[in-house]
């Protein structure tokens, strides 16, 4: 891995009781990618660590970690800039090497949920690919949402849609997305405003909030 996704998945990892994993959020912030409407930083930080507030000591820890995330966030979009270049980060159980795509898609998922409509979009559209792409990943979400015992066989047909195909859907989604955005795209990098809503959940503003911290 990178340093900069190894310092990330340090503070995941050590730093968040109840928040996401270093795959999960990469399938979040995929989501938010290719979403076909925008979600807004202030609707999406804040399921990122959970319904405990983040456990920075400071203003500038805060910023360090939302600047880790938006670099990987950058690079995602600069990987589906490139054919053939995006690759979702997928763990896998050492013992077996049995991957776990599950976590990836459970963050996916969860972006999703956030801005539903636009994916009904694509749903409506007349873009056979798009259609076949968001159908092959709800199929993954819904199996890692129910988590059922598979079968062998059923498992290795998951587990090979998982690591053959989502490398081709996500960018075929964010072609559709880049075709039919309604909205422009949010830019760059995750500075908070001192007059936004602080990312930490509090309902304060930023300034009267971690800020001040």
């Amino acid at each position: 891995m990178s340093e900069y996704l190894d310092d990330l998945d340090d503070i995941l990892l050590t730093q968040f009781d109840d928040g996401m994993l270093l795959s999960e959020l990469d399938g979040y912030l995929t989501g938010l990618i290719v979403s076909p409407d925008i979600v807004p930083p202030a609707r999406w930080l804040k399921p990122i660590w959970g319904d405990a507030p983040p456990p920075f000591d400071n203003a500038a820890s805060l910023q360090h970690f939302l600047d880790l995330m938006m670099t990987h966030h950058n690079r995602l979009l600069e990987s589906l800039s490139m054919p053939g270049d995006y690759a979702p980060i997928l763990d896998s159980d050492p013992r077996t090497g049995e991957v776990l795509w599950e976590m990836w898609m459970d963050g996916f998922a969860a972006a999703m949920k956030l801005a539903p409509a636009g994916w009904n979009r694509i749903r409506a559209s007349n873009d056979a690919e798009a259609k076949a792409a968001l159908a092959g990943i709800i199929e993954l979400a819904t199996a890692s949402a129910r988590s059922p015992a598979f079968g062998e066989e059923q498992q290795q047909r998951l587990d090979q849609r998982a690591t053959d195909l989502l490398p081709i859907w996500i960018p075929t989604l964010h072609a559709w997305q880049r075709s039919n955005q309604q909205d422009k795209p949010l830019a760059g990098k995750a500075k908070v405003g001192r007059n936004d809503p602080c990312p930490c959940g509090s309902g304060e503003k930023y300034k009267k909030c971690c800020a001040m911290a």
